[in-house]
């Protein structure tokens, strides 16, 4: 009697799915960067894949004549880019960083120090200008070819700092 009791709870164990794995089962799962993006801020960072690169070709286009682009650089160390183009109908824009901050420091050389570069859409330098006061920074670029599109990069110098910030492109 024992044993069939013994049988039908082995039975019965077998069919109950079970979250054990033994360590020749399991694999290397890849690690999977998340992307959020808020209708009016553009996160832009290193680890995912928006703003990790210049937009691609086939990225949409942002009108800076509509509305601001807003962004936000949240843990880099080297260089972000804006994941759409810009456009400017004026033939100016302004870049304005807010909130501009150290989170993670490692180097103090060079601390605070950040590089707006304007590109255009066949990735030529068109302007490049580095600003920075307390926490915040700005620059305006003006006699911008209003048929053509952007994008702007932001650089801080690589000495193993880790940097954030908010701010606006406007025209």
């Amino acid at each position: 009697m024992k044993r069939r009791i013994f049988a039908l709870m082995l039975c019965c164990s077998l069919l109950v799915p079970s979250e054990a794995v033994f360590a020749a089962e399991t694999e290397a799962e890849p690690t999977v960067a998340v992307e959020y993006q808020n209708d009016d801020v553009h996160v832009l960072t290193e680890n995912l894949t928006r703003g990790s690169s210049k937009p691609s070709s086939n990225a949409s286009v942002h009108d800076l004549s509509v509305n601001n682009y807003n962004y936000q650089l949240t843990d880099f160390g080297y260089q972000v880019f804006t994941d759409k183009w810009l456009v400017s109908k004026s033939g100016e824009m302004s870049v304005s960083l807010y909130d501009f901050e150290t989170t993670k420091e490692y180097g103090t050389a060079t601390k605070n120090q950040i590089t707006f570069k304007l590109c255009d859409s066949s990735g030529v330098l068109v302007s490049s200008t580095k600003t920075v006061s307390g926490g915040s920074a700005s620059v305006k670029w003006i006699n911008i070819d209003p048929d053509k599109k952007y994008y702007v990069c932001f650089q801080v110098p690589t000495n193993g700092n880790r940097y954030s910030g908010n701010g606006s492109i406007s025209q």
